[in-house]
């Protein structure tokens, strides 16, 4: 019955589809012919489960509240109005079912999508609350959701949504087009290319194509093609402050892609392929993920931000535009190379975030600092990337395999496998491995014929320690690597043939300004590396460039090592590290390490106090939280407001000082010392006090860091 239905949707769609323009080299697999195993399908299954969970009613409901309709069901709370992420979750339900013929996803996202056609307005007007922020963001994501519900499932009903919601913003939505501006009455309006080209792609309606025109990033994009710097050549404007937010302006880039395929305009694709060179050259940390702080800056900027916040990368979102642009570029280039960021963020990014929360709160932000760092899921539920990672995590099927006339290429070495009709001859191909835990991939043909001939290309990773080898069925031989990157084996397969690929893996350092010795992290192969040691700051005691004689294997612990001179000081992957857990991905020897809940271990709180990825806070005096601290001298470090209390100091039971985090503007960063403490360890309890500045509007308090000496 599904296999009937997704014809019937993809005949409803096709029949109009404008063949494309520009020439993919190579193509993408239906998302139903490629299976996930291992630890993919884990984390695939776990989410797709979660978002099954949600009842229909509490998603609607601010929908039907803004519509006057009955509006049952709880109240999702957070960032859900503001930021509903309904659409997005309706986007990766129809690509879960298209990948695994799950009806559950197709039929919830069926009956969320008409639910909520039913609160569009007369005038078209779509939005979750009657003051809609970001009136472009949120259309961009209706109409990314209603064209997945075309290509994707049986709903014809989608062109007429998708007719009513565009009559409304091609009325209403603000054309003024704020440079760099992702929060304004205009925010992120240059995503809006790559979906109305893909409406126009999946309808034939000429208003699409028009539309999309309007929303062109052209002033940045011809930054990134004239091989300017961005950041020295911002416009000025005296209304507002423009910044590069990091996902959005990675992916407006994809409406570079989308427009390509739609015109076959080469500047277009030229200007991609800077655009990922522009990436890579400053702006891609060592497990993939790029933007602290949700920004594109400077190189010292970033080192900057490395040292001090906590929220290096919007994990979800950042995976998505990325997955996204490579696969764009390695379609329309077919060069292997650009799949490589992909790898890192699959096994460092999205791949080694924690699940979502009952209540929605969802891994947003990946912590990189030098400072260290726990993996913690938002203090909100509910916001953009709650509805981002179903769609980024469903994607994982488009990204392992694609094909051409002459055969298959294996682009992310992960168990798996395909199914590929080639002429009249059905072909499975099986990875079965456990990389990057084992850097040695079996790749298993099965086929109903005796004999076909297909070349197979494998990625070449650029990270390889030497050289990569094969067998097939144990007899060695070398792969001959062709001009866009790809090691091919081209041959008559027999069903059973086993390909055995091994890639050998080293420790690496990753700098982001190589022309300095740090921050730095450590990498093995693909995999970061992160450190767990709660005795002060470890990059004291690396020598980074001897790693592999510095450090000795966990016995019965894959990719784990101990130092040899102090078994204490652990380095294993990041994707390793549980929730809460503490640990350092970038090293740097200069810095004293906060005693805190960030990195060394914190020893007990009584009362009300919130985490997040920056500080700690509290709104309720009685309460305190204590710390283990070494050395004579201490620094607090917080944060400012009009409505902050105070804090007591005490140390191994003695008070030694008082904190007021009053300040007449909001958050204002600030820190405060106290030394004679004694040398040695110390317990450091932080007591929040019922008392208050005259000046201040409440009590509330926070800690960002405790700094001490060693």
């Amino acid at each position: 019955m599904l296999m009937i239905c997704l014809v019937f949707a993809l005949a409803f769609c096709q029949a109009s589809w404008p063949a494309e323009k520009g020439k993919r080299m190579i193509e993408n697999f239906d998302l139903k012919d490629v299976t996930l195993q291992g630890d993919l399908r884990r984390q695939f299954d776990e989410t797709r489960a979660f978002y099954l969970s949600i009842p229909n009613d509490d998603f609607l409901k601010p929908y039907r509240r803004r519509a006057g309709l009955p509006a049952p069901g709880a109240n999702l709370g957070g960032c859900y109005i503001s930021h509903s992420p309904l659409p997005q979750i309706i986007s990766g339900l129809v690509r879960m079912c298209a990948a695994t013929s799950d009806l559950r996803c197709r039929d919830k996202a069926i009956a969320l999508t008409e639910d909520w056609a039913k609160c569009i307005a007369p005038d078209g007007f779509f939005f979750a609350d009657v003051d809609s922020s970001l009136p472009p963001y949120c259309y961009d994501k209706w109409v990314g959701a209603l064209v997945d519900m075309c290509v994707y499932a049986d709903y014809p009903e989608a062109k007429s949504h998708l007719t009513r919601i565009t009559d409304w913003a091609e009325k209403n939505l603000n054309r003024k087009r704020d440079y760099a501006q992702p929060w304004s009455a205009c925010g992120e309006w240059y995503t809006l290319t790559e979906n109305l080209l893909r409406a126009y792609t999946a309808t034939g309606e000429e208003r699409y194509r028009k539309f999309a025109e309007t929303w062109e990033y052209t002033d940045f994009w011809k930054l990134i093609a004239e091989g300017k710097d961005i950041f020295a050549n911002m416009p000025k404007p005296t209304d507002y402050t423009p910044w590069y937010h990091a996902y959005s302006h990675v992916n407006s880039f994809n409406g570079l892609g989308a427009s390509y395929l739609v015109k076959s305009d080469r500047w277009r694709l030229d200007t991609l392929v800077k655009a990922w060179d522009f990436l890579m050259k400053e702006h891609i940390l060592v497990t993939g993920g790029y933007g602290q702080q949700e920004c594109l800056v400077s190189l010292d900027n970033q080192i900057i931000r490395i040292h001090t916040f906590g929220s290096s990368f919007e994990t979800q979102c950042g995976s998505w535009a990325a997955f996204k642009m490579s696969e764009y570029l390695t379609t329309l280039t077919g060069k292997a190379k650009y799949g490589d960021w992909v790898e890192l963020l699959l096994i460092n990014g999205i791949g080694a975030s924690i699940p979502t929360t009952a209540d929605g709160r969802v891994f947003y932000y990946s912590n990189y600092c030098t400072s260290g760092g726990r993996k913690l899921n938002h203090d909100a539920g509910w916001p953009c990337c709650s509805g981002t990672r179903p769609q980024a995590i469903a994607e994982y099927h488009d990204l392992i395999y694609y094909k051409d006339a002459d055969g298959l290429y294996i682009n992310l070495y992960t168990a798996s496998s395909v199914r590929w009709k080639r002429g009249e001859t059905s072909i499975e191909v099986r990875q079965v491995t456990d990389f990057p835990e084992s850097d040695k991939i079996d790749i298993i043909i099965d086929c109903k014929r005796k004999v076909v001939r297909f070349a197979l290309r494998l990625r070449i990773p650029n990270w390889l320690a030497s050289p990569m080898t094969a067998s097939i069925n144990g007899r060695s031989i070398e792969p001959q690597k062709d001009a866009n990157g790809w090691a091919v084996v081209d041959r008559e397969w027999k069903s059973g043939d086993k390909l055995t690929v091994t890639l050998p893996m080293a420790f690496r350092v990753s700098r982001p300004d190589p022309t300095k010795d740090f921050p730095a992290a450590v990498a093995y192969g693909p995999v970061t590396l992160a450190v767990r040691y709660n005795k002060g700051n470890p990059a004291r005691l690396l020598d980074l460039e001897k790693a592999t004689a510095s450090f000795e294997p966990v016995p019965g612990e894959r990719l784990n090592w101990r130092l040899k001179s102090d078994s204490n000081l652990l380095l294993r992957p990041f994707y390793q590290f549980k929730e809460g857990e503490p640990y350092l991905v970038y090293l740097d020897p200069t810095i004293n390490l906060p005693a805190s809940f960030s990195f060394t271990d914190r020893l007990d709180t009584s009362g009300e106090w919130r985490d997040s990825d920056d500080w700690i806070t509290s709104n309720t005096p009685g309460g305190w939280v204590e710390f283990r601290v070494y050395g004579d001298s201490v620094r607090v470090r917080g944060y400012q407001f009009d409505d902050a209390g105070r804090l007591a100091v005490v140390s191994d039971g003695k008070k030694v000082g008082a904190i007021d985090e009053y300040g007449p503007n909001r958050r204002e960063a600030a820190s405060w010392e106290f030394t004679g403490l004694g040398p040695g360890e110390h317990k450091l309890r932080l007591e929040h006090l019922p008392d208050k500045s005259p000046e201040s509007k409440g009590f509330h308090v926070n800690i960002s860091s405790v700094d001490c000496g060693y």
